[in-house]
């Protein structure tokens, strides 16, 4: 049923809309009838599915809630029909739960809301439309498939990354919590711009807010704001985060740091999509998405008691796992450079390369406080230093006056091996015969750090019978992660 349009010798995308009523479907057709697509509307989920097994859509708009069968399971059976197509969900429903997993496994990958707002119905089919497979073949085609991309300051080679960067856009064109889950530095707040960004909502605010930073009772005024002598102090009136927002991105960075008092308030604000101010027994309400974020197991978190379970899966709708910058193999050298180049031209300085012996010092440290530290340590040693490229002695000292440490920045041995530099990047002699004052002391009886992981990695996909999405639901990191340290063992 996908059509020619023979006036202009183009192809017209088939988009299939699916709602068990009428006048949903109508709306639906009045929106969208300028984006230049074939739609084709059904009340039926099992007539779409039928005209499906006959028809490759592109894009597929389904409602949760239909007498016959439930939008995500009508949706898994496009998925399987047709994996590339673009599945999107409608619901005036919280099923906050059903939508969370459908979206996770990929059956889902946008969610909208019922009422809907036209202009971003028609920002989210746009984006929808930009990676269909017509879109995706003409990518290759262009040869950027395998090329590395800067995604709003983020950047990857990396298969698994630009995976990444894909559900970021998907995400953004819906209004549903996300939670982004990764070590201290890993760019949690990065994504969460980049999410801010990829919107519809990109004109209007992105506030950034770190938990951890307040006390519980300033925490609670930030937030809700608070009325003129609602504590003592309270001397003017002022407006909370939740209010300044408005129709934004309000990012709650090491959410499980907040009180359990706090949690509770804060579910009732997701819950309801409203908030009471200190002092005032006056509702407002609470338009922006929520994005919150931890270093720490959140999932740990709720076992200890100190996080609520119900909270947890409120904000866990859809989720972001980053890999540690020691998981992310050739990555780590395109990111240093894109650090060197940016910092050579905020501090006015020549460097323009690194060498030999720097590039592998930064191939084989461990980076424990990961992108943050990277970019500290490359910003830092452009500004003590002169010339045009970044030295193995200035690293070595950068490090060592970092971490306050005289040795172990470089654990040679016993190291998952990264991918190798270049050729013409490869220093003349090994890094581990350098003069290197941090070398590793090896008569010790510490398990090496790598046989201490590929042990838990494999227990955990013997625990799930080889179910690796599963393990890497447990160890609380991507599938991609898991394939990837099995290749390199």
């Amino acid at each position: 049923m996908n059509i020619v349009n023979e006036a202009q010798n183009t192809y017209l995308p088939l988009l299939v809309l699916v709602d068990d009523e009428q006048d949903i479907l109508t709306a639906l057709e009045r929106v969208l009838r300028g984006l230049h697509i074939n739609i084709q509307s059904f009340s039926s989920a099992l007539a779409a599915l039928e005209f499906c097994h006959h028809n490759q859509p592109e894009i597929v708009i389904s409602d949760q809630q239909m007498p016959e069968i439930e939008g995500c399971t009508f949706l898994n059976e496009i998925k399987a029909l047709w994996p590339k197509s673009q599945r999107i969900i409608l619901s005036a429903h919280q099923d906050f739960d059903k939508i969370s997993k459908a979206f996770n496994s990929g059956t889902v990958d946008r969610f909208i809301c019922k009422p809907w707002n036209n202009k971003e119905l028609k920002f989210i089919i746009t984006k929808a439309l930009d990676n269909t497979p017509l879109k995706s073949t003409e990518v290759a085609e262009k040869g950027f498939i395998n090329e590395p991309i800067n995604f709003h300051g983020m950047v990857a080679a990396d298969e698994a990354m630009k995976e990444l960067f894909v559900s970021i856009r998907h995400a953004a064109t819906t209004n549903a919590p996300i939670f982004i889950t990764g070590e201290t530095g890993t760019g949690k707040e990065l994504v969460a711009k980049a999410c801010h960004k990829e919107s519809y909502q990109q004109s209007q605010p992105f506030i950034a807010v770190n938990c951890a930073n307040f006390t519980k009772h300033l925490m609670e005024s930030q937030l809700f704001g608070h009325t003129k002598g609602a504590f003592t102090g309270a001397t003017t009136s002022q407006e909370g985060l939740f209010a300044a927002a408005k129709s934004g991105m309000l990012f709650l960075d090491e959410i499980t740091t907040l009180s359990t008092t706090l949690q509770a308030k804060l579910l009732r604000v997701v819950q309801e999509r409203e908030f009471t101010p200190l002092g005032t027994n006056k509702v407002e309400k609470f338009h922006a998405q929520l994005i919150s974020a931890s270093s720490n197991s959140i999932r740990q978190a709720v076992l200890d008691g100190n996080f609520r379970e119900d909270l947890y899966y409120r904000l866990n709708v859809i989720t972001f796992c980053l890999p540690p910058l020691r998981d992310r193999g050739g990555d780590i050298v395109l990111i240093a450079r894109y650090f060197l180049k940016k910092y050579s031209k905020i501090e006015n300085k020549l460097f323009v390369r690194f060498s030999k012996g720097c590039l592998q010092i930064i191939c084989q440290y461990d980076w424990p406080g990961n992108i943050r530290q990277l970019e500290n340590i490359i910003h830092g040693m452009v500004i003590l230093n002169t010339g045009d490229k970044l030295t193995s002695e200035m690293i070595i000292k950068a490090l060592s006056s970092t971490i306050g440490l005289s040795d172990n920045i470089l654990p040679v041995s016993n190291r998952v091996t990264r991918p190798a530099i270049r050729s013409e990047e490869r220093s003349e002699t090994p890094i581990e015969q350098t003069s290197n004052p941090l070398a590793t002391n090896t008569n010790t009886e510490i398990i090496p750090l790598w046989l201490t992981e590929k042990n838990a990695i494999e227990n955990a996909i013997n625990y799930c019978q080889g179910n690796i999405p599963q393990a890497a639901a447990l160890l609380e990191v991507s599938p991609s992660t898991l394939y990837r340290k099995k290749l390199s063992w």
